[in-house]
């Protein structure tokens, strides 16, 4: 061995993951779930995103599921622990079920792409994303951290996926201020916040495939500019 400890997880389906501790980059806990990161396996220093393991939780066990995954990770012991294998049933924790999926960092890839049709809440986690927008199947709302939640350098980009989609989607910002400019497709200005609080932008039905959205906050506040083949692609709540 070179001297490193490393974690196994097993999915019941031929589908396993093995890294290094050194490559742990952090977890983080939802609803019956943990998300567990590490340095791409695929593209090493992972500047587009990192290697993610979900583990299936036992509802309301997260908290102390995750100290065992800690303290896995931290075993000097055993160079190579077992942290979760469905195959056989075997887990860190016995409140850890299964191993829900193993995601890999796209090879090759500086950008990484999600399609988002239904209702979604963001994270910090999901900063650097481009999120591919269509509301074919109806009208729903993104939901983006609250202001006391808001790390600074957290980005999204939302693009339009339809030609003047089905119906609006809201970009909702919580507590935190929004700052928005718009250009359309002959550099006019568009609606703009000028500084003043709100709470919503909303991709209008009226905009169109490859419109953008880009989003991103100082710590405290979200500044956002959107760009439009149409004058009425954004507006604001």
């Amino acid at each position: 061995m070179d001297g490193q400890n490393y974690v196994v997880f097993h999915n019941d389906g031929n589908d396993s993951y093995m890294n290094s501790t050194a490559n742990f980059r952090g977890a983080d806990v939802g609803t019956t779930f943990i998300d567990v990161y590490f340095a791409s396996a695929t593209i090493g220093s992972a500047a587009s995103g990192y290697d993610k393991v979900r583990l299936t939780v036992t509802a309301t066990y997260e908290e102390v599921a995750l100290e065992a995954v800690g303290a896995a990770l931290a075993g000097a012991k055993d160079p190579v622990r077992i942290v979760a294998d469905d195959k056989n049933s075997v887990y860190i924790h016995d409140k850890i079920t299964a191993v829900a999926s193993i995601t890999l960092a796209t090879q090759g890839s500086m950008l990484t792409t999600e399609a988002v049709t239904v209702a979604k809440t963001l994270y910090a986690y999901d900063s650097g994303k481009t999120f591919m927008m269509s509301s074919a199947a109806g009208a729903y709302q993104v939901t983006l951290p609250v202001a006391a939640s808001l790390v600074a350098g957290t980005h999204y980009k939302f693009v339009t996926l339809e030609d003047t989609p089905t119906a609006d989607i809201t970009i909702a910002a919580g507590s935190a201020i929004i700052d928005l400019v718009v250009n359309d497709s002959q550099g006019d200005a568009g609606p703009s916040t000028a500084g003043t609080a709100v709470s919503n932008i909303l991709i209008e039905a009226a905009s169109t495939q490859g419109d953008i959205l880009e989003i991103f906050t100082d710590g405290t506040t979200y500044y956002a500019q959107a760009h439009s083949a149409v004058s009425n692609g954004y507006s604001t709540s």
